[in-house]
């Protein structure tokens, strides 16, 4: 098998017909009546998923059945198959069944099917523990948790679906109930969808005195689209409280940013409140802003510079432009660096005169120098580039770093290439800003390196000829002693002081081999030139041409361990990006990988993806059996990425690390055809199933129909009962109606 993989092969397949659905359930169905307990259990579970109607019979006999976790399966995936034939058991299960799972499935299924015989007794939930309801009353003693309480907050929110405003008054005495948990949050909630009774229920809340009750109360208000939460959400916009209003504000700005009485918090008295605002309404009122950026408050003002910094097209007058000057001076950065932001977004002709300026002078504050810097990258240009260009050996290491990321994102925008962005970091990473080779002034130049001891503090050690004239103090409490021997005398301690075991002595000497805690800087320590060249490696990766590729290739045999990975890496991104790398770039990677570590190699293998011709093949292939199986996972990516998925690739489906396995599964699939199937059932039944699930996600893209009827022989068959488990898991992957989620071997450990 030695075939360029298609885009069209095989990726498009029409779905699974109703009868070829029909036989997985009948199969499905057959082990929920008599398999063993972990297999009707994921039986259950992937019935409820597939989501065909011929399971749901099946799962309601299967909520009679004697295992717990079986029931438990059988109420979720009827939960999520909402048929209403499954009424009256579930409400049986309810109220008779002691586990607890069951009960919140059945709650959450009869909500959904809105059956109002089970609203009273929610509320008799909501309540307590009513009598008339089977409880496992040895749960909380087995497992340390009272689920009662996840049922009670399950009841409310199935009364709100139900909008049963009957129930509001239970809602509303459980949550003030004392003795019992805190569910203001959630019911809350609930109320807030209960139409009339629930919203009254809300505003009564806003009358309390604690600020967490009335902010809770404001937010699920603000929530509520019920004509009748009009009057009382006008009160807790006029809340006393910051907290309150604020609350209010984040959540009617994300339900009802059009609503006209929020435009009244951006002149909230509290600083908090109107910072908010702006960030969330600013947009909206671009008139306000300009008032704004001159705010009391520093943190509104850089809210506010904020939203006209995002603002490509704002509508600028001189007298706004004037204003954004000014602050470019401010003492705080935040809105000094913010304001030059603006400043470019919003005035691009003028704002270079600006900014330069201010990116080039190094009294400045770094934060502030950073938002020039910005503001020029929006704005780009020949002047800009030029000065860019300027400060890319600049002393502070953020100025530097943010200056070869703005000239890459100019390099890649230019309308031609070559440009003046992309040749200064070609020359960046080419040693253009390396010191002149003076090598007898640097090491004058150079501070003198401490020796080991030196940088090691401690005590000194005593002359040779220094008397010793006192006993050495054998504890810290006899040291102090020396010098205040009433103090001994006043503990009753003996004149002697205190001697210390042998296993004291011990562990005072461990205790002083401990070394202090070590502190990473903030900014590393780095040689400056050195920096540059790593840099520019790495962001050239985001220009793709072949003359980059060349110059990065050439990095690649550079003697600075960083650089080197830096290039790699680079021309990993690039070769994704060009059809193929030019030749001279391959020789150089294929030499590279025969003295390359490691990290290196897998980078220049990632690389080699993207280059043709039979030395980049042979390479590829003998990486396919190295020892190290992150180097086999890489090759493999790139022979498949090249089309080279032969019979060596298919032998690595049994390979000894997962990863590899998994490698060798996406190639066989990317290929696809019968044979391809036919390897992944294979492959999904073998090593005890460990990639069941992940190789029935590449069958569904192939043929998913041919893999079921697979899959189905096994489930027929006893004599292969250690594989039913991925059998079942397969079919739930390969006919789901929805996302699945990845449980596989937790789910059999928790079943066990």
């Amino acid at each position: 098998m030695n075939v360029q993989p298609s885009n069209s092969q095989t990726r498009d397949q029409a779905p699974v017909s109703q009868a070829a659905l029909d036989e997985v359930c009948q199969v499905l169905s057959g082990i929920l009546g008599d398999g063993v307990d972990v297999h009707r259990c994921l039986a259950a579970q992937a019935s409820g998923r597939i989501g065909a109607p011929a399971a749901v019979q099946p799962l309601i006999e299967a909520l009679l059945d004697e295992d717990e976790d079986v029931r438990t399966d059988a109420a979720e995936a009827l939960s999520e198959l909402a048929d209403p034939r499954a009424g009256q058991q579930l409400l049986e299960n309810l109220l008779g069944d002691p586990c607890s799972g069951v009960k919140l499935a059945a709650i959450e299924t009869l909500a959904k099917l809105q059956d109002r015989q089970v609203i009273p007794w929610l509320r008799r939930i909501v309540k307590g523990r009513d009598e008339e309801i089977v409880w496992d009353e040895q749960e909380f003693f087995a497992s340390g948790w009272d689920d009662w309480v996840d049922i009670q907050l399950k009841a409310v929110d199935a009364l709100a679906v139900l909008n049963a405003g009957e129930a509001v008054p239970d809602i509303v005495a459980a949550m003030r109930d004392e003795n019992a948990q805190d569910m203001t949050e959630a019911a809350f909630k609930a109320l807030a969808r209960m139409g009339r009774p629930g919203i009254e229920a809300l505003a009564g809340f806003l009358d309390e005195d604690s600020t967490r009750l009335r902010r809770r109360a404001a937010a699920a208000l603000a929530g509520a689209d019920a004509e009748e939460a009009a009057v009382p959400l006008a009160r807790a916009f006029a809340d006393s409280s910051a907290e309150v209003r604020a609350a209010v504000l984040r959540v009617r700005a994300a339900r009802a940013p059009e609503d006209g009485r929020l435009a009244a918090l951006l002149e909230d008295p509290d600083a908090g409140v109107r910072g908010e605002a702006v960030r969330l309404l600013g947009k909206r009122h671009p008139d306000r802003l300009p008032a704004l950026i001159a705010d009391a408050s520093k943190s509104v003002q850089v809210a506010a510079l904020t939203v006209l910094a995002g603002w490509q097209d704002f509508p600028a007058d001189e007298a706004l432009v004037t204003a954004l000057r000014a602050k470019l001076g401010d003492a705080t950065v935040e809105v000094a660096a913010t304001s030059a932001v603006a400043l470019g977004a919003i005035a691009p002709q003028a704002a270079p005169d600006d900014l330069i300026p201010l990116l080039q002078d190094a009294e400045r504050p770094v934060g502030a120098r950073l938002g020039a810097l910005q503001g020029l990258a929006r704005i780009g240009g020949e002047k800009v580039v030029e000065a860019l260009v300027g400060v890319i050996d600049d002393e502070a290491r953020p100025i530097r770093l943010e200056t070869m990321s703005a000239l890459a994102q100019l390099a890649r925008r230019g309308a031609v290439w070559p440009n003046a962005a992309g040749e200064a970091l070609l020359s960046a990473v080419r040693g253009g800003y390396e010191p002149e080779a003076d090598t007898e002034h640097q090491k004058e130049a150079a501070p003198k390196r401490p020796s080991p001891q030196a940088r090691e503090p401690g005590p000194a050690a005593p002359a040779e000829d220094e008397d010793d004239t006192g006993a050495f103090p054998t504890s810290t409490l006899s040291a102090m002693l020396n010098d205040a021997p009433e103090v001994g005398r006043a503990m009753g301690l003996p004149d002697e002081g205190i001697e210390l075991t042998p296993t004291d002595m011990e562990r005072l000497a461990m205790a002083q081999r401990i070394k202090g805690k070590k502190r990473m800087p903030l900014v590393p320590k780095v040689v400056l030139h050195e920096d540059i060249r790593r840099f520019a490696a790495r962001v050239l990766g985001d220009l793709n041409h072949s003359d980059v590729a060349r110059e990065l290739a050439t990095a690649v045999n550079s003697a600075d361990t960083e650089v080197r990975l830096a290039a790699a890496d680079s021309l990993a991104r690039i070769g994704a990006q060009l059809d193929s790398l030019p030749d001279s770039v391959a020789e150089v990677l294929i030499t590279a990988v025969a003295t390359a570590d490691r990290d290196l190699k897998l980078l220049l293998i990632r690389a080699l993806a993207a280059a043709d011709g039979e030395a980049a093949a042979t390479l590829l292939t003998e990486q396919t059996c190295d020892e190290d199986s992150f180097v086999r996972a890489e090759a493999v990516r790139a022979r498949a990425k090249l089309g080279q998925v032969d019979s060596q690739i298919e032998t690595l489906l049994g390979d000894p690390d997962p990863s590899v396995r998994l490698c060798a599964a996406e190639a066989v699939a990317g290929v696809g055809g019968a044979g391809a199937i036919e390897m992944l059932v294979d492959f999904a039944l073998s090593f005890e199933g460990y990639h069941g699930r992940q190789a029935a996600r590449l069958l569904r893209g192939l043929d998913a129909a041919r893999a079921n009827a697979r899959f189905i022989d096994v489930l027929r068959d006893p004599q292969r009962k250690r594989a039913w488990s991925v059998a079942i898991e397969a079919l739930e992957e390969l006919n789901s109606s929805q996302p699945v989620r990845t449980a596989g071997v937790a789910d059999r450990e928790r079943r066990a």
